[in-house]
C-alpha cells in the first residue's frame, strides 16, 4: 500500500550544513527511503555560481575523515577547488620550546589524498552541498518554517507554513531529524533539555594576509591570551590568506574587537608570533561567545537531534562540524542496515544501536575540545610542566601521536 503525499519516512528539520550532509547520505546508503528537507530561509538556486567574498570570510576546516565521506557523496572533486590543504599541524604552547608537528606524509593513519584535512570557505561549502541535492529525490521544502510537531506513535506529524500568509500544510514522518542551531525552539517545544557550560570567551574570527605563503601549514598556538589558530586558506588576488580563530576572555575579546586594523595586527602578530611569517592585514573582525552546549537527549523513539542543537563544542580543535559530519554517516549507516520497521519497539532498537555506535566518539571528541582549552590557559609551573609534557610524549612516541592524530582526523574508531 503507498504512502500518502504527506508522508515521508525521513523529515530532516534544518538545511545548513548538517541536514544538507545527512540527506546526501540517506540518498546514497537508503535510496528506498523517502526524504524530506525543511529549511526556513530559501535554498540558492541549484545552478547559481559561487560567490566569494574578496577577502573576509567564514571558514570550515574539514578532518581527512570528512574529506573521504565528501568523496564518497561525489562532491569533494568540487569542493577542493574552493577549499586549501592542510599538510601538515603544528601544535605549540607560546613562549615554550617544545611543540608537536604532524605531517600527511609520516601520519598516514590520520591523512587522505595526502592531507590531514582541508579548510574552505563557507561561502563555497553551502553553494556546492545544496547543489548536490538538485540531482536527487530529497523532497526540498524551502522556506518552510515548522509551526509545531507532535510525536505519534508512527512517527511525527509537522505543521508547516511557507511563508505568513500561506497556509499551514502537514507532513508526517516515520523518523524526525532535527538538524538545528544551538538554542532550537523545535527542541524547546519537544521538551529536550540542555545542558550549557559558559567558558566566559569569545571567538574571534577573520581573514588574514600573510608576506609568505603558509604552505599547507595549519598553527594550533596556545598564548596566556588564549588559544589561536592559523588556518590556510586559498590565495586570492595575489595575497596569501589564513583564516584566525582567536579565542579570548571576554573583556579582552572586547577590547581587541575594538582596535584599528593596524593595532589588531600588531597585536595578533605580537600575540602569536613569527611561526608563520609576517601578519601583513587582516579582514573585519567578528565575535560570539563560546560554550559547551550538549543535548541531555540526542535520540528518542522516532526522532533523532544532529548538528549544533545536538554538541556545539569549543573551537579549539575545530572538531563541531567534523563531529556532526561522523553522527550523519552513523545514522545513514543504521538506517541502510535496519530501514524504517512498522514496529514501535523495533525503530527503538535501531535508534538504540546508532546511539551506542556513536557513544565513544561523541565522548572522546567533546571531553578533548572540553578540557583542552583549560589545560592551556591555566597557569603556573604545574600547568606550564604538564602541558611541556605532554607536547613532549606526542613528539617522543610515535604510537601515541598516531592515535592522537587518527582520532583528530575522525579515523580513530
Amino acid at each position: 500500500m503507498s504512502q500518502p503525499q504527506d508522508f515521508v519516512d525521513v523529515a530532516i528539520v534544518g538545511g545548513g550544513m548538517a541536514g544538507v550532509s545527512l540527506a546526501l547520505m540517506l540518498q546514497q546508503s537508503c535510496p528506498h527511503l523517502s526524504v524530506a528537507l525543511l529549511e526556513q530561509h530559501p535554498l540558492p538556486e541549484a545552478a547559481a555560481s559561487v560567490e566569494l567574498p574578496s577577502f573576509d570570510a567564514r571558514a570550515t576546516a574539514l578532518a581527512s575523515g570528512s574529506l573521504q565521506l565528501f568523496d564518497r557523496l561525489g562532491v569533494w572533486s568540487q569542493l577542493r577547488e574552493y577549499a586549501a590543504p592542510i599538510r601538515r599541524v603544528q601544535v605549540s604552547d607560546r613562549g615554550r620550546p617544545l611543540g608537536v608537528s604532524l605531517r600527511a606524509q609520516t601520519e598516514a593513519r590520520a591523512s587522505y589524498d595526502g592531507m590531514l584535512g582541508a579548510v574552505i570557505e563557507n561561502a563555497a561549502l553551502g553553494p556546492v552541498l545544496h547543489g548536490a541535492l538538485s540531482g536527487t529525490d530529497v523532497r526540498l521544502l524551502a522556506p518552510a518554517r515548522v509551526l509545531d510537531v507532535q510525536m505519534e506513535e508512527a512517527g511525527a506529524q509537522l505543521q508547516w507554513s511557507a511563508g505568513e500568509d500561506s497556509p499551514m500544510q502537514l507532513l508526517r514522518a516515520g523518523l524526525l531529524v532535527v538538524a538545528d542551531g544551538v538554542n532550537s525552539p523545535l527542541c524547546r517545544r519537544l521538551g529536550i533539555e540542555t545542558e550549557q557550560v559558559s567558558y566566559s570567551q569569545r571567538a574571534l574570527v577573520t581573514t588574514v594576509g600573510l608576506q609568505r605563503d603558509h604552505g599547507g601549514v595549519a598553527y594550533e598556538r596556545f598564548t596566556p591570551d588564549g588559544p589561536m589558530a592559523l588556518l590556510p586558506l586559498p590565495r586570492r588576488h595575489g595575497q596569501h590568506r589564513m583564516a584566525l580563530v582567536w579565542t579570548s576572555p571576554e573583556e579582552d575579546a572586547a577590547e581587541i574587537e575594538s582596535l584599528s586594523a593596524d593595532s589588531f595586527v600588531r597585536r595578533l602578530q605580537r600575540t602569536f608570533g613569527w611561526r608563520a611569517g609576517r601578519i601583513e592585514c587582516a579582514g573585519e573582525v567578528s565575535s560570539y561567545p563560546l560554550s559547551l552546549s550538549l543535548a541531555r537527549e540526542q535520540w528518542r523513539r522516532d526522532l533523532v537531534l544532529v548538528g549544533n542543537c545536538a554538541h556545539f563544542l569549543h573551537p579549539v580543535a575545530g572538531q563541531g562540524f567534523n563531529l556532526t559530519l561522523r553522527d550523519c554517516h552513523g545514522l545513514a549507516q543504521s538506517l541502510a542496515r535496519g530501514g524504517l520497521a512498522q514496529n514501535s519497539s523495533e525503530r527503538l532498537d535501531l535508534l538504540q544501536e546508532y546511539a551506542r555506535s556513536r557513544q565513544l566518539d561523541q565522548q572522546l571528541t567533546i571531553g578533548f575540545s572540553d578540557r583542552v582549552p583549560a589545560l592551556f590557559a591555566a597557569p603556573g609551573p604545574l600547568a606550564r610542566g604538564l602541558r611541556q609534557f605532554g607536547l613532549l610524549g606526542l613528539a617522543l612516541a610515535p604510537p601515541l601521536r598516531a592515535e592522537f592524530a587518527g582520532q583528530a582526523a575522525g579515523f580513530g574508531l
